[in-house]
């Protein structure tokens, strides 16, 4: 933590490695695939359902609901949907990470291959590109 000219405490953000977990339990027996709430609007991620921000937004991955709400470090709509409604797993819309708010842990599994497949058609990512 350094302090800048102005006088306040500035925090110097480096980038870190993320554990992925494959095995958590409340992945469905079931190929996740992108939901259509998810594609990109006007070169945009798609709005958070409450306020409206296309920045650092995440996509409900419970089978039938796909709700886009808004990241933790911004007004936290995806994890009030998860409170009210135990869907435990969700897509970042940023980094294309998959996350379960159970484990609390970023996750993989063969089951999310079709959804990495498909980020690469929709927003370029060659992240999971063979």
């Amino acid at each position: 933590m350094a302090t800048g000219s102005s006088g306040r405490c500035e925090f110097e953000f480096q980038p870190f490695p993320v554990l992925l977990k494959y095995d958590c339990p409340h992945i469905e027996q079931r190929p996740y695939t992108l939901p259509a709430s998810a594609r990109k609007v006007n070169g945009h991620q798609p709005p958070c359902h409450e306020c409206h921000q296309t920045e650092e937004n995440w996509v409900c991955l419970q089978q039938d609901c796909n709700l886009i709400g808004c990241s933790r470090y911004r007004l936290k709509h995806m994890l009030d949907h998860h409170s009210a409604t135990n869907h435990s797993i969700c897509l970042s819309l940023s980094d294309h990470s998959i996350y379960c708010y159970v484990c609390e842990e970023y996750i993989d599994h063969s089951n999310f291959r079709q959804l990495h497949s498909q980020l690469i058609g929709e927003y370029g990512d060659q992240t999971f590109a063979a």
